[in-house]
């Protein structure tokens, strides 16, 4: 037996609507999803944000540390080249004295 054309439209109609309801739905849980989706992608920018700021201030820690120590070591190096200098007369005077003191001694055994 063949359909009548309104009973087939109207029951098409009826899975067309169905189906837009379907549709609706899905777009609905897309929307849903989306949404969370957003919102965790916020939630990992804050984290990332956050932890880039403890790596930037353990960095600024870390480089004042850095500074301390090689002003440490360069007072360390000009104290040693005080010394050094230091060393380098003592030793040139001792050496000026102990020339003189035996060109002395030579000096009176020749006469």
């Amino acid at each position: 037996m063949a359909e009548d054309p309104l009973t087939r439209l109207e029951s098409n109609s009826s899975h067309m609507q169905s189906d837009i309801q379907d549709m609706k739905a899905d777009i609905r849980t897309v929307t849903g999803q989306v949404q969370h989706l957003g919102t965790e992608i916020h939630a990992f920018k804050t984290d990332v944000t956050k932890e880039f700021g403890a790596v930037r201030l353990e960095m600024s820690q870390l480089k004042s540390e850095m500074v301390a120590e090689f002003g440490k070591i360069n007072t360390t190096m000009a104290s040693l080249q005080t010394q050094i200098v230091q060393s380098k007369l003592w030793m040139l005077t001792t050496g000026v004295a102990t020339v003189l003191s035996v060109a002395a001694v030579v000096g009176l055994k020749v006469h």
